[in-house]
Order: C-alpha cells, then sequence, then structure tokens
C-alpha cells in the first residue's frame, strides 16, 4: 500500500541558473527558499545519466502561500542540451506548472508588460468545477506556466502557490489508473472532460485543438496532479537519448514514507527503475533518500524521502 502525499516538487532543466532565478523571485514571487546547492558534483544521479561526474547546481523554493515546489537545475556536466527545439503544447512529459492568483483578469492587467502571455485570460465550464478562469505564459526560457483563480483555488493577496503539476499524456485513463493506483491519487477534483478544447490554440501554435484533462489528489495531502491527453493534434513522444538536466521540464516529484517499503512495492509490480535507492548527503539538514522510475510513456517519476522534510 502505497503512503505518502501528492505532487512535492517540479524541476525544470534551466540555461541560466541566475536568470530564471531572479524570474520566479522578482517576478513572481517565489521567495521562500529551501534550499540552494553550489556548482558541485553529485554523485546520488550517476544511475540517472548513466555517467560519472554529473556536475550541477541549483535552487528550491516556492512562494509564501506554499503549494508545490519548484525546483531550478543548471547542468554543468554532461552538457546539457533543449529537450525540444519547438515545444508543443501536449508534447509527452511534464508540461506545465498551474499557479493560483487572486484574480486572473486583474493579474493579466499588472503584469501583461512584465510577462510573456500566450493569449488573454479566457474561461472554460469544467464539469463539476464551474467556471475555470485561466491563461497562459512561458517564463524567460519558454516554459509554459498556468494561471488560475476562482473559489476553488482561493489566493489570499495576489499569489497562492502553485497547486499542481501538468503533465501530458498518450493515454489519459491508462496514466490515470497508474497514478491511481501506484501513487495514491484517491480522489478525482476533477474528472476527465474536453472543456479546454478550443481555448487553448494559442498555447499548442494549432487551430482546433482538442485536449481532455483530469485532476487527481492524495487524500493525505501534497500538490495535485494534472493529466491531460492531447487529442489533436497529437502530443510527440519525449526525444530519444533526452537526459536529466536537459533544458525544459524535467520531473515531478512526489513525497512518500519509505523508500525501501516503495521499492520493493514498485518491484513486484514490474514497474521499470531509473535508479535504485539513493541517498541525499549533501545537506545534513535534508538527509534523506530517492528513487526513480519510469511512468507509462516514459517520463520520469521521482520518489523522495527527506529526514527533515521541506
Amino acid at each position: 500500500m502505497y503512503k505518502g502525499t501528492g505532487v512535492h516538487h517540479v524541476a525544470i532543466g534551466v540555461k541560466s541558473l541566475e536568470i530564471m532565478k531572479s524570474f520566479y523571485q522578482d517576478v513572481l514571487e517565489f521567495t521562500e527558499v529551501f534550499g540552494e546547492f553550489p556548482e558541485a558534483e553529485h554523485e546520488a544521479m550517476n544511475e540517472v545519466l548513466r555517467m560519472s561526474p554529473v556536475v550541477f547546481k541549483g535552487i528550491m523554493f516556492n512562494q509564501q502561500a506554499g503549494g508545490v515546489s519548484l525546483e531550478l537545475i543548471q547542468m554543468t556536466n554532461p552538457a546539457p542540451r533543449a529537450i525540444r527545439k519547438d515545444f508543443r503544447y501536449g508534447d509527452i512529459g511534464v508540461a506545465k506548472i498551474a499557479i493560483a492568483v487572486s484574480d486572473v483578469e486583474q493579474f493579466y492587467r499588472d503584469y501583461k508588460d512584465r510577462l510573456s502571455f500566450c493569449s488573454g485570460p479566457k474561461v472554460a465550464a469544467v464539469p463539476g468545477w464551474g467556471e475555470y478562469p485561466f491563461m497562459y505564459c512561458r517564463d524567460p526560457e519558454g516554459n509554459l506556466l498556468e494561471f488560475i483563480s476562482g473559489v476553488n483555488v482561493p489566493a489570499h493577496d495576489k499569489f497562492g502557490g502553485i497547486r499542481w503539476a501538468g503533465v501530458s499524456v498518450t493515454d489519459l485513463p491508462r496514466s490515470v489508473s497508474f497514478y491511481q493506483h501506484y501513487f495514491g491519487f484517491d480522489s478525482v477534483v476533477i474528472e476527465s472532460h474536453e472543456g479546454f478544447s478550443g481555448l487553448v490554440d494559442e498555447v499548442s501554435g494549432d487551430s482546433h485543438t482538442r485536449v481532455r484533462s483530469c485532476i487527481l489528489a492524495n487524500r493525505r495531502g501534497g500538490g495535485m496532479l494534472e493529466l491531460f491527453e492531447v487529442t489533436e493534434p497529437r502530443g510527440r513522444s519525449i526525444p530519444f537519448a533526452t537526459n536529466w538536466g536537459d533544458f525544459g521540464y524535467l520531473q515531478v516529484c512526489f513525497y512518500c514514507e519509505n523508500t525501501p517499503e516503495m521499492a520493493d512495492y514498485l518491484e513486484r509490480e514490474g514497474i521499470e527503475f531509473l535508479t535504485g535507492i539513493k541517498t541525499i548527503a549533501d545537506d545534513p539538514e535534508q538527509a534523506g533518500s530517492f528513487l526513480y522510475i519510469k511512468d507509462p510513456d516514459g517520463i520520469p517519476v521521482e520518489n523522495m524521502v527527506i529526514d527533515h522534510q521541506l
């Protein structure tokens, strides 16, 4: 039985840690820093990349309101590349983060000269949720950010934190079953629907984009998970030889209570592992362990235990 919470953090490989850190801290107010790690060798990641040495630097932080944390990683060795030079909405993998704001319309007026919005605010009709105000922008390196507002995602004083990670998949029912069964997402917040179809054309770069989506949560807490499948045009698979640390979204990380128990369970279930259990020893205040597996689409998924939870 999986014991843990929902999404702990989302990781992004970046070209410039300083530029991206400044953007998220100064513009989007990710001011709560949980850890910064200077450029150094990280032996625990050798198995993930199948090489040594693995050298990178990074930061993990979030907004004052809490929510899912964001981790930025700038890789030195191996030399990183862009996961895609022409990212499209619907390409398979971790695709976006959803940040709550107090009012999407007001946020657009206040930030339209500071952020690269894909369009103005829109409102979708989502079954079981009601009106869903939203809009998208891209950060300085082109990563997709969604801003949302409404009574279901309250934000006191402008920002309400990252509420969920969005993962694009090839087969929505299969992925829903996978994350429910293996990662404890036992609460369906939004049932599968097509309410965003026709409203994300500016994001996808294609007219009449069709997408079906749902949002899952873990009753024990943690960030939520949006799974979505773009059916027209179809999303492209993860490029061959993509490495952890390449530019773009890397992974979602789930917090679990016992890594060895989780590893034993996943091994018995025949899940494909990217690593065995690895120890986090860089920072005594955040000592713990982690492991990586693949989901049905080959997307890297991290399970993590921190002795002193972030």
